[in-house]
Formats: C-alpha cells, sequence, structure tokens
C-alpha cells in the first residue's frame, strides 16, 4: 500500500475534537446554544416556578454576600456552605433547600451568567443535606415545613360547595373548586387555564391542562350523578355569569369588590387563597390549600378503587410514581379500605 492509498483510505476516519480542544469561536456558538435552551424551558415554566426560582436567587445572593464571594462562584465548597447556612442558621426545611440548589443552578446557566454549575458539587451538596436530615430523624427533631396539605374529599366539597351562593363570586368559587378537584388542579393549573382548554363533549367537558409541573394532559370531566356537585354545570353557570367568551382569555379571573368580573386572571397564589378561604368559610380548622383538592381527587379515586393507572391520567404523573402514592392519604386507620389487616384473619 503507497502513501497516497493511505491518505485516501475511507478506513481512516478523523478522530472527533474533545471539549478541550474547541477554539474560541466553536465555544462561543456552544455557549449561544445553552443559553437559547435554557431560555426556551424558562418561558416554559409555571409562573409559580419562575417566582420561586427568582426567590431562591435572592437567598443566594444574600448568602454570597455574607461570605463575600461573588454569586458565581458555585463550587462544592460554597454549595455546602449554601446548605450549611439554610439548615442552621435559616432552618428551612428539606424540601425548600433541595429547591433552592436547583433554582441556583438554573439560574445560573442563564443569562447573563452562564455558568455551568459542576455536577459533582450539587451532588456533594444534596449529600450534605440528607445527612442533616438523617441527623434530625435521629435526634427525633420535630419535622421541618408544612407537611403534607389535607386532602378536601368529597364530604367536605359538599359542605364548603353548600355555603357558596348564587352569586358571581360563589358562582366563581364553586366551579374552581369542583373543576379543579375533578382534574386534580395544582394552584398554578388553575390559575393557568385558559378558556380553550376547556372544551364541550357530549359526555361533559375536556380540559387541556397546560400550565403544569409535569407533562401536560387532557382530562375528560364527565357530568356528576349529584348536580351540586357537577364540575361541568358548575363551569357553564360561572362562563355565563362571568361573560367569559374570548378562547384566549383566563377561565378564572378577579373580580371587583362591586361584582364587576376582570379581564384579569388569577395568580397561582389567589387561587389557592380561595381554596383556603372556602374551607375557612365552612368551618374548616385545618387550612385547605391549592393540593387540597388534588390530593382529595387521588384519595377518593383510590377508596372507590379506581384503576391506578386511571388515577395518575388525571394527576399527570407516571402509573408507578411514588410521588402519586403521597397524595394518597390513609383516611380512616380503621376503615376497611384503608387497613390492609382487616378481613384478613
Amino acid at each position: 500500500m503507497n502513501e497516497a492509498e493511505v491518505v485516501t483510505s475511507p478506513l481512516l476516519v478523523e478522530r472527533p475534537l474533545l471539549p478541550a480542544e474547541f477554539d474560541a469561536a466553536l465555544v462561543a456558538r456552544l455557549a449561544d446554544l445553552d443559553a437559547k435552551a435554557s431560555a426556551h424551558s424558562q418561558d416554559q415554566r409555571p409562573e409559580n416556578t419562575r417566582n420561586a426560582y427568582k426567590a431562591d436567587w435572592r437567598t443566594w445572593e444574600t448568602f454570597c454576600t455574607q461570605l463575600q464571594i461573588p454569586t458565581t462562584a458555585a463550587t462544592t465548597g460554597t454549595l455546602c456552605a449554601f446548605v450549611d447556612y439554610l439548615w442552621h442558621r435559616e432552618k428551612r426545611a428539606y424540601a425548600t433547600i433541595d429547591r433552592k440548589l436547583a433554582g441556583v443552578a438554573v439560574t445560573l446557566r442563564r443569562e447573563p451568567y452562564r455558568v455551568v454549575v459542576d455536577p459533582e458539587a450539587t451532588k456533594a451538596a444534596r449529600k450534605l443535606l440528607k445527612d442533616y436530615r438523617r441527623q434530625a430523624e435521629a435526634d427525633e427533631e420535630p419535622a421541618r415545613g408544612r407537611g403534607q396539605a389535607p386532602a378536601m374529599r368529597v364530604a367536605d366539597l359538599e359542605r364548603i360547595i353548600a355555603l357558596c351562593d348564587t352569586e358571581v363570586f360563589g358562582l366563581r368559587d364553586r366551579a374552581m373548586l369542583l373543576l379543579g378537584f375533578s382534574i386534580a388542579a395544582r394552584r398554578a393549573e388553575l390559575a393557568g387555564l385558559r378558556l380553550r382548554h376547556i372544551r364541550d363533549d357530549d359526555n361533559g367537558l375536556l380540559v387541556d391542562v397546560r400550565v403544569s409541573k409535569t407533562d401536560p394532559r387532557t382530562v375528560p370531566v364527565p357530568y356528576a350523578t349529584n348536580p351540586d356537585l357537577c364540575p361541568v354545570r358548575a363551569w357553564k353557570a360561572w362562563q355565563t355569569a362571568a361573560r367569559i367568551t374570548d378562547p384566549d382569555r383566563h377561565a378564572f379571573r378577579r373580580i371587583h369588590h362591586t361584582g364587576a368580573v376582570q379581564p384579569q386572571g388569577l395568580t397561582p397564589q389567589r387561587a389557592g387563597d380561595i381554596i383556603t378561604g372556602a374551607g375557612l368559610r365552612a368551618g374548616y380548622e385545618e387550612l385547605f390549600t391549592g393540593h387540597s383538592v388534588r390530593s382529595g381527587m387521588a384519595t377518593e379515586a383510590r377508596r372507590q378503587g379506581k384503576d391506578r393507572k386511571a388515577i395518575a391520567a388525571v394527576t399527570g404523573h407516571k402509573e408507578n410514581s411514588k410521588v402519586l402514592d403521597g397524595y394518597m392519604r390513609i383516611v380512616d386507620q380503621w376503615d376497611e379500605k384503608d387497613n390492609a389487616l382487616i378481613g384478613l384473619l
């Protein structure tokens, strides 16, 4: 084989460049693609998630100021120190600290920072966080955080709905509670619904849940046997009273104290407040939250023996999701549906 044959042989393929060998122009192009991808991901996140990340960044800025380090210095040492700061000084809950670590990493990837945090650094910080929680449990310290939201069950809905009047405020609250229960909504999902997302069907409604932490889902909502608890009838009554016709406008709106329906939609916080307020008016001492209707639906469906796959289709979880298990509450430890031992012996 002569020299010319060696040079042109198809068996000799040029080795791909390694990242360390990229020139400045290529590095800049790749960084630009990363920034665009991060911006797109940011645009797709629910509003409450974006707000949470902003709050996470403010906490990080405060921490960095106290240590007199730049905010871009997200190393193993600084992230572990951040965990220690949040756990011991701020007394934050485990889930809050875990999310703040994620929020800082996400923000650093975006403009104007374009800093990619080493995965090993966040891994070390999360390991330290787990160690702190394990030690706290061993020391029998009280659990941190608000804990799980109480599930709003069908009996609770009946009691709360019965106190919703027929004026515009009551019509909105009734529709929000019943539709929220039926689609296992988070508060951001309720606030994010537009008219175009709620379609009429011969059997009820088809609700497209697009603003979601999980994958977008379409929930078929049937007419209820009990007219007083029917989400379809409640929605139509609210839509008519509020004169909601623009498909791009929010399904649930603000209402002026005079009763005039406003064009602006509800914030996720306000949607949650409406659910909490409805429970308080019904005399409940425990505070229902935006997650209560979601947990209530999953709990009641499990107790009625509904297929797990069918429940997951409504909540938006994977069928084998451990998170879904957390929504299915034990209602009565001595009830045969909630106690696996009753009837076995």
